[in-house]
């Protein structure tokens, strides 16, 4: 091949370098080959009997064969494209570029195309890029980019190939050899003056295009906005220049996102079709408690965009990424937000009515955060975001008790659980954060080993809540403050009242240097006007506020006067601050950074109301929305320190509670984390136990996730309290043992004494020779007499005991020993059937009993005991060989003379030995035979291996 740097004539008379000569060639071979690839691709699919061989307009085929409606069609294709769709595709008429060619093969042919969706999508984002920036690439690195396009717009032919009929495919192959030759070509074809002319037109051109100078404009103005956001301080309240380092880039820790208990990569959060596999989720929704990290994932989606990079799965091909944080929006227009807000300088170069068209045009990512923060203007938004970028992806932030009303909003969207830190990721943090702090490598290493000692020592109390990045971070800010403070914290509210203590006093040395008087009177003084501020929290809590209006920061200015207090630097030790110069002279707006921090301090306020008057009543009276979850739960920590939390009050708790989540009022991670906060008080234990005894029933499995579980097992300790059913399921592939968690709840509901049970241990009950076994935790269970159903492995103790049991209703085990079959038909014997017509009392409930007699083959069939059972028997065997067949017909013929199926699994029963089982059983009913064995022959006729009475089923292994 002739080398490129050869075939470039130089140019004296003109001023383009060897760079734009390079870079015209690949702009040229990206617009005019990819709109090739594309049209061919597009064409071919096209041809079929609906489309009239492909000569039916696409606007026909819309409207008629795809059902769309007019709107629907108008909403897709803007006016422009329009006029080219209403005419056919094979007509001189319909011309496209790549941009249309993609949008038509995405809209029309939308699942046909399933296969090729990202080879086509690549085209388009590489036509982005080529557009819209500005690229620097030498001979070498030209070549290497054209080599790319070669491969890619093969393997999208290829792939095509696949989806057309065998007539067409020839066109394929010729199409392919046609574009690899045109490459070939542009690679060795030399560069003359004209094309130079020719190249750098098109692309001046193209650039003057709306879309181009959205992208371009809005590029620059979106990272100067974005690296304004890069700095990830948990106490933006404290003005500390130290928290200057704490950027996303030095101190983010990846989080662990779940969807339905499955781990989701958090890099692969826009690559999710391989868990919704019918659709690409056009709304991912990711929710969390508070602190849980999700503005901090937010920042950071933000910054891998700003920085270009790749580790996000598909951000970098993203044109523009429009953030929004929900606290802070005033508008309720998306047009108004981006010209008055966001982009406010690229939105003057366009006309109001182009901006959401050209954004229309364009690769658009949506990241919102905070819709638990949102006011009616952020709901209308986000609507309005759902409804005219059906082909974008909208990333949005929320509490879990806002998932469903962001769900109802778009039908293709995905929920993903964002759980904040695993341990290793805890201590990862840590490491990040005193790799700031401590600089000094020993000094570093010694204090990330006392503080990770300390936090698994002294600390562990407050284990579950230091999964949250926003617990861990202000534990780590009171650490470093003065760890001594840190040994009271077992519950966020304690936390706060820490964080908020050592603003307070920093503050109060503040003044006191100042010359403002002594600690303790300034101390009382600050007190005061923290509560003020609680106060002015609790107001803008119920006007949906975060931001303070002219009116609140004139009047807690006053107060501060009024107290003594310098207004300006008392206020920005707890609030964000921001100066503004206008005509009239210099505003400072004052704001919460977050909505923990607002809710905290509303919180403190109620309780300084609540231990005036004694009642949360009538200052709570009118709440009735999960906004105020948060400001119930600091509240009853608040109480609880100030010790007046009483049962009286704890009802009001309750009522409050119930009235802010109405059915989310038994969810068990919100009632551990109520009695958490109260610090395990008495009353609120009582209160959340009967909620949960009202519950009709729990599922617990040993696939949820872990926090759900471990909150239904400290609810039913810490209350003594259970649903009236619980069901607990475990997968085949864990052993019961592999799950202390469940064993831990088992025993609990033992104790507890009044709920009916029932338990599944699949892998007991199928695996052969599988000695795991649950009798003494279910010993209890049969003494209280609440196991309802059972299944798995028992043992002597269970069949011993079985006796007390006379509500259970179904019970499939495994026996492994003849004393436990002994001691099972003792007990089954004393709850016959017939009994109920002498002794009621004695009346047994099991419809259902499956037995699984895994035991030795050396025991002589006349010690098997009679199981005195007359209802629906099932039986198992396993292993049966020729040498066993008769054996296991005694057996069989001991145990009962009438079963309603009778299984013979993975044995070896060859004909002759079938025969000599039969014979065994001549004398016992069985419904259903089923032999599963490798010797007999299946495509015999099934009569062959017959009986009387009896339906035969045969199977392999």
């Amino acid at each position: 091949m002739q080398s490129l740097r050869s075939s470039i004539i130089e140019l004296q008379n003109l001023s383009y370098t060897r760079q734009d000569l390079c870079f015209g060639k690949y702009f040229k071979a990206v617009n005019k080959i990819g709109t090739i690839v594309l049209a061919c691709t597009f064409k071919l699919i096209y041809q079929s009997p609906e489309t009239d061989s492909g000569r039916l307009s696409i606007q026909n085929y819309c409207l008629t064969h795809l059902k769309w409606s007019t709107t629907t069609y108008n909403k897709v294709f803007n006016s422009t494209e329009r006029q080219v769709l209403n005419a056919s595709p094979n007509s001189d008429e319909f011309v496209c570029d790549v941009s249309l060619w993609f949008k038509l093969l995405m809209n029309v042919l939308r699942t046909v195309v399933e296969p090729i969706k990202e080879g086509i999508r690549e085209l388009k984002n590489l036509r982005n890029a080529v557009c819209h920036e500005d690229l620097m690439m030498n001979d070498q690195e030209l070549h290497q980019r054209l080599v790319r396009l070669s491969e890619l717009c093969r393997d999208v032919l290829e792939n095509a190939q696949l989806l057309v009929p065998d007539e067409s495919r020839a066109s394929m192959c010729m199409m392919i050899a046609e574009v690899e030759t045109r490459l070939r070509d542009l690679m060795g074809v030399e560069v003359e003056a004209n094309d130079i002319h020719s190249y750098l037109e098109d692309l001046g051109e193209f650039r003057q295009k709306k879309t181009s100078k959205m992208i371009r404009e809005g590029r620059k103005e979106l990272m100067s906005h974005y690296l304004k956001m890069k700095i990830l301080n948990p106490c933006p309240w404290l003005n500390d220049n130290r928290f200057s380092d704490f950027t996303v880039e030095n101190t983010f820790t990846s989080l662990k996102l779940q969807e339905s208990g499955a781990i989701v990569p958090m890099n692969d959060i826009l690559n999710l079709s391989e868990l919704k596999q019918r659709f690409v989720p056009q709304l991912v929704i990711v929710s969390g408690v508070m602190g849980a990290g999700k503005t901090s994932f937010y920042r950071y989606l933000l910054h891998e965009w700003c920085s270009r990079s790749s580790v996000v799965t598909g951000l970098s091909a993203v044109d523009i990424v429009i953030g929004l944080e929900m606290r802070w929006l005033t508008c309720g227009s998306l047009v108004q937000y981006l010209r008055e807000q966001l982009l406010k300088d690229t939105s003057r170069l366009f006309s109001e009515s182009d901006i959401i068209p050209v954004l229309q045009e364009m690769n658009v990512l949506f990241i919102i955060d905070g819709m638990d923060e949102a006011t009616r203007h952020g709901r209308a938004l986000l609507r309005e975001v759902i409804t005219k970028f059906t082909n974008s992806t909208i990333i949005v932030t929320t509490r879990p008790e806002f998932t469903l009303e962001l769900m109802k909003m778009a039908e293709e969207h995905i929920v993903l659980q964002i759980e904040g830190f695993t341990l290793e990721n805890q201590k990862e943090f840590v490491k990040k954060v005193f790799a700031i702090k401590y600089p000094e490598k020993r000094r570093f290493q010694k204090e990330v080993g006392t503080f990770l000692a300390y936090k698994n020592s002294v600390c562990a109390s407050l284990s579950s809540h230091l999964s949250l990045p926003l617990n861990i971070a202000l534990l780590l800010v009171l650490w470093c403050d003065d760890y001594l403070k840190v040994t009271a914290v077992t519950t966020t509210t304690r936390l706060y009242c820490k964080i908020y203590e050592m603003s307070q006093q920093k503050l109060t040395q503040r003044l006191e240097n100042g010359g403002g008087g002594h600690s303790a009177s300034i101390g009382l003084k600050v007190r005061r006007c923290l509560i003020e501020l609680g106060r002015i929290a609790w107001t803008m809590m119920l006007e949906e506020s975060l931001c303070l209006t002219q009116q609140h920061t004139i009047n807690l200015m006053e107060f501060c006067e009024r107290e003594g207090i310098e207004p300006i630097q008392a206020l920005s030790t707890f609030l964000n601050s921001e100066t503004k110069e206008t005509l009239t002279g210099t505003i400072c707006d004052f704001s919460f950074h977050h909505s923990s921090s607002e809710e905290f301090l509303a919180a403190l306020y109620v309780s300084e109301e609540v231990a005036t008057t004694g009642s949360l009543f009538p200052l709570l009276n009118d709440v009735n929305t999960p906004r105020f979850q948060e400001i119930v739960m600091y509240t009853t920590g608040l109480l609880k320190l100030k010790g007046i939390l009483t049962p009286p009050l704890a009802s009001e708790i309750k009522e409050v509670l119930s009235r802010c989540l109405q059915t989310q009022i038994n969810d068990p991670h919100v009632l551990h984390r109520l009695i958490q906060e109260a610090n395990g008080d008495a009353s609120v234990c009582e209160i959340v136990g009967s909620i949960i005894s009202a519950e009709r029933s729990w599922v617990i499995n040993s696939w949820d996730l872990l926090e759900l579980t471990e909150a239904k097992r400290n609810l039913m300790r810490q209350t003594h309290a259970a649903p009236a059913h619980v069901d607990i399921y475990t997968q085949y592939t864990k052993k019961l043992e592999d799950c202390p968690e469940l064993e831990d709840i088992i025993r609990l509901l033992g104790k507890i004494n009044v709920t009916k049970v029932r338990v599944f241990v699949d892998r007991q009950f199928h695996a052969v020779s599988e000695q795991d076994q649950a009798d003494n935790l279910l010993m209890p269970l049969l003494i209280s007499n609440t196991l309802l159903a059972f299944i798995g492995h028992v043992g002597l103790v269970f069949t011993s005991g079985l006796v007390h049991a006379t509500n259970l209703q179904s019970l499939s085990v495994r026996i492994t020993s003849l004393e436990a079959l002994v001691h099972m038909s003792q007990s089954i014997k004393k709850h016959r059937h017939w009994k109920a017509r002498i002794m009621p009392s004695k009346k047994w409930a099991l419809k259902k009993l499956v037995l699984f007699l895994d035991i030795s083959k050396t025991i002589p069939p006349p010690e098997i005991p009679f199981l005195h059972y007359r209802k629906d028997l099932q039986l198992k065997l396993s292993g049966v060989t020729d040498e066993d067949a008769t054996w296991a017909g005694q057996v069989v013929h001991r145990l009962n003379r009438s079963y309603a199926s009778l299984t013979l699994q993975t044995s070896h029963l060859s004909p002759a030995g079938y025969k000599h089982f039969l014979k065994a059983t001549r004398d016992v009913t069985i419904k259903v035979l089923r032999v599963m064995s490798d010797k007999l022959d299946l495509r015999e006729d099934s009569g062959a291996y017959g009986r009387r009475g009896t339906r035969i089923e045969l199977g392999i292994l």
